[in-house]
């Protein structure tokens, strides 16, 4: 369970980590191109309803990186029957928060809202795939504690086959439920909503049997529920706040950014999707890489090899340029024929090329940029992190509001607020790394 920062290593943990992203990746950007068939309202609404999800799984994904981070450092120090502890009492938070979230999508977001739109037409569509898909939040919880106890374990590749079966369900779904095909009802968004839903439950059981099928039950004492254990409650907590308003704030500025945009009209919303989507493939890599940092920095720091966590960060960085480079070559050269792929005619994606060599340009920051960052949140330092983050949202929203809606500029001069964004990022995240207060810490 130690390890050990050489590029087969980084490479073996992380490699799994960026298949899973293309899988989910994909689910993402299939719901897109099938809705842009379908319909511009959909595909406008489909952006917002996504946002408002990862609104409600902050306090989730909180918790999951506080579980991520925890077993990453108990692997470090070798303690291997507290790795079962951390993970059963996650879960236990994890399902209460899923459960109240999923209640207060299904019967309070439909009030709250219905005046937040300016078209009534995208806020139904928005609730229409949220009352089916809320469901899957309680599913979405129990995959994610899996996620993070494979990758704090520093073994991974049972997750290409999760997200394999999670794509693969998701995509023929789709092409099923939302127009029709075999008999089966049109059903549009809500089509796209049960596709995803029916994935989640998939990969819970497929996750499931895995930890039946290893024997992690006995060797780590996974699914072994047994009292409340409140301090362990508590340290779980003390991490994982700070990581949920961390993320709250992330998918409250992805919401807001689309909200701004919204104002300029469905057509606009909708090009803002199609650029979302192939900078999500561009993110693909960097949130792989960023997964094994914030968890292998944390088993360092149990190893007690803290000089090493600077030689881990420049490998990563390697890495993830080599594996980012082909993707950005691919867009910048081909950018009419990625674009094609959501506009038959080509009238939804006019005008949207430019857009595409910004969010390049911000893929190409992001790397040096993320890195650092999940390396402060890989310390346990998670305050740090949600001040970061408030800083990033502030500086986003603002270029976003000023580009939008006082200078009305085009889309492209809209999307330099991601650029801004992970500038922020890396100024801050290198900064604190130097000055070494996280040195302090005790998880």
């Amino acid at each position: 369970m130690t390890f050990r920062p050489s590029y087969r290593g980084i490479w073996g943990v992380s490699y799994p980590l960026i298949v899973a992203g293309i899988s989910e990746t994909v689910v993402e950007v299939t719901d897109t191109v099938f809705l842009a068939h379908y319909g511009i309202t959909e595909l406008a609404a489909i952006g917002l309803a996504g946002a408002i999800y990862s609104l409600a799984l902050a306090l989730i994904l909180g918790l999951v990186d506080g579980i991520q981070i925890v077993i990453g450092r108990r692997a470090g120090e070798g303690r291997a029957g507290q790795i079962g502890r951390v993970f059963n009492q996650g879960l236990y938070l994890l399902l209460v928060a899923a459960l109240a979230l999923t209640l207060i999508i299904k019967f309070a977001l439909p009030g709250l809202t219905a005046d937040l739109f300016a078209s009534a037409d995208v806020h139904v569509a928005v609730d229409d795939y949220l009352q089916i898909y809320a469901f899957a939040l309680l599913f979405h919880a129990v995959n994610l504690a899996y996620s993070a106890f494979y990758v704090g374990i520093a073994r991974t590749r049972v997750l290409i086959g999760a997200t394999v079966i999670l794509a693969a369900i998701n995509i023929l779904l789709d092409y099923l439920l939302i127009f029709g095909h075999f008999g089966l009802p049109a059903l549009g968004i809500r089509g796209a909503a049960i596709a995803s839903l029916t994935a989640e439950v998939a990969v819970f059981g497929y996750l499931t049997l895995d930890v039946v099928r290893r024997r992690y039950v006995g060797s780590f004492g996974l699914l072994r529920f047994g009292r409340w254990d409140g301090d362990l409650s508590r340290l779980l907590a003390r991490i994982s706040a700070p990581v949920s308003l961390e993320a709250l704030v992330e998918t409250a500025r992805w919401f807001a950014f689309f909200l701004i945009i919204e104002q300029l009209g469905e057509d606009v919303l909708a090009k803002a999707n199609i650029v979302f989507s192939i900078y999500a493939v561009l993110l693909i890599p960097i949130d792989g890489f960023s997964e094994t940092i914030c968890s292998m920095v944390s088993n360092l720091i149990g190893q007690r090899r803290l000089p090493q966590i600077g030689l881990l960060m420049r490998r990563t960085i390697l890495l993830a340029y080599g594996v980012l480079t082909p993707l950005l070559v691919a867009t910048l050269a081909f950018p009419e024929a990625l674009l094609d792929l959501f506009s038959e005619d080509g009238v939804i994606t006019s005008g949207t090329t430019a857009s595409l060599f910004v969010v390049a340009a911000a893929a190409s920051l992001a790397v040096p940029a993320e890195t650092a960052y999940s390396a402060v949140a890989g310390t346990g330092d998670t305050r740090a992190i949600l001040v970061f983050q408030l800083l990033i949202a502030t500086g986003v929203l603002g270029v976003a509001w000023y580009t939008a809606l006082v200078l009305g500029l085009p889309l492209e001069y809209i999307w330099l607020s991601e650029v801004a964004g992970w500038a922020i990022a890396l100024m801050v995240s290198v900064t604190w790394l130097k000055i070494g207060l996280w040195r302090q810490l005790r998880v």
